[in-house]
C-alpha cells in the first residue's frame, strides 16, 4: 500500500512538472515608443543667387534632450542645402521616449525650393542616401521616407515669400493621417498643405513593426515677381 502511494505521489509530480513545462511563458510587454517630433520652426532663406529647385532631405539625430546631435543629407541641392541645414539649428524639438524615458533618435525634414516659374509639377526623386540613427541596438527605429512628391503652385496674386512648415503624421500603413502647421505663411500655407496630399511615404518602423511617426516638410516659396539671377 505504501509503495503503491508513493509510486501514485510521483505519478502526479511528474505530470505537474510536464504541465508547468508545457504552459506559455508570461507574454513580454511590447516596448512603448514615440517617436520624435518638431515644435517651433522659423524661416528657411531661398538664396537670390540661385534658381534651383528640389527636396533637401535632412536627418536630424536627436538626442534624450531634443538637441541637435548631427545633420545628414540624404537628398542634397548644393546651392540651397547649406543655408536648409542652418535654418533648422534654430528650430526646437521634442525627443523620443521609450517607455516613458527620453532617448536619442531621428527625425526628417524634407525641404522643398519652389521658384514658382516651373511648369512641371512633379518633383523628380532620387533614392535617399543611408542615414546612421544615434544608436540603432536601443532603438531600432526607421522614420518614414519620402516616395513621390509634387511642387506647390504659386497662389494667383500672391506677393509673399518664406517657407511654409508642417508637421506631417504618416499612419503604420504609410497613410498622411493629419497636417499641422507649425510655421505659417498667411497667403501660401493653403497651397503647401493641398500639394501635400500628393505626397506619399513609407510607413516608419521600430524593429520589425510600422508604426504612426512624425515628418516635418518645409514648402519653401521665392516670390516670381523677385528678380532671379
Amino acid at each position: 500500500m505504501e509503495q503503491t502511494l508513493r509510486v501514485t505521489a510521483s505519478l502526479f509530480l511528474a505530470s505537474v512538472l510536464v504541465l508547468g513545462m508545457a504552459r506559455p511563458a508570461p507574454a513580454k510587454h511590447p516596448q512603448n515608443f514615440t517617436p520624435p517630433d518638431i515644435l517651433t520652426a522659423s524661416d528657411i532663406p531661398y538664396p537670390a543667387t540661385t534658381v534651383a529647385a528640389g527636396v533637401v532631405t535632412l536627418a536630424i539625430n536627436l538626442d534624450a534632450t531634443g538637441q541637435i546631435m548631427n545633420v545628414q543629407t540624404l537628398r542634397d541641392i548644393p546651392t540651397v542645402t547649406t543655408q536648409a541645414t542652418l535654418a533648422l539649428q534654430n528650430w526646437s524639438y521634442a525627443p523620443a521616449t521609450l517607455n516613458g524615458k527620453h532617448v536619442p533618435s531621428t527625425l526628417i525634414v524634407n525641404i522643398v525650393f519652389d521658384p514658382a516659374f516651373l511648369e512641371n509639377n512633379n518633383i523628380p526623386l532620387g533614392p535617399p542616401e543611408s542615414f546612421q540613427p544615434p544608436n540603432p541596438k536601443a532603438t531600432p527605429y526607421t522614420p518614414p521616407q519620402l516616395f513621390t512628391a509634387t511642387f506647390p503652385p504659386y497662389p494667383t496674386g500672391g506677393q509673399t515669400s518664406g517657407a511654409v512648415v508642417l508637421d506631417v503624421t504618416v499612419s503604420s500603413q504609410g497613410k498622411i493621417a493629419h497636417v499641422a502647421t507649425v510655421r505659417d505663411v498667411p497667403t501660401l500655407t493653403a497651397a503647401a498643405a493641398a500639394a501635400l496630399q500628393n505626397w506619399s511615404f513609407s510607413a516608419a518602423i521600430y524593429g520589425n513593426t510600422p508604426l504612426a511617426s512624425k515628418v516635418v516638410v518645409a514648402m519653401v516659396f521665392r516670390n516670381p515677381a523677385t528678380a532671379l539671377p
